[in-house]
């Protein structure tokens, strides 16, 4: 007699565990989509940034540019 409530319970528990459990991991994968999607955009700027870098270098090494710079400083 006593069993069958508790049974009932038990239930009424385990199904809430499992709901809380989904809609975390559905939460979850939100979040994960959302991080993917900043991490790709922040890796093109990085490799935007690497390339105007390397372009600045360049530049800076070449030796018109050192030569304007002497020139200028006369």
């Amino acid at each position: 007699m006593i069993t069958t409530p508790v049974f009932i319970v038990a239930i009424v528990f385990g199904w809430l565990a499992l709901m809380k459990y989904f809609n975390h991991q559905q939460a979850m994968s939100k979040i994960n989509e959302s991080q993917n999607a900043e991490s790709e955009e922040l890796r093109e700027q990085v490799q935007q940034l690497t390339e105007r870098v390397a372009v600045l270098e360049k530049i800076v090494t070449d030796s018109s540019y050192q030569v304007n710079q002497e020139f200028q400083k006369l």
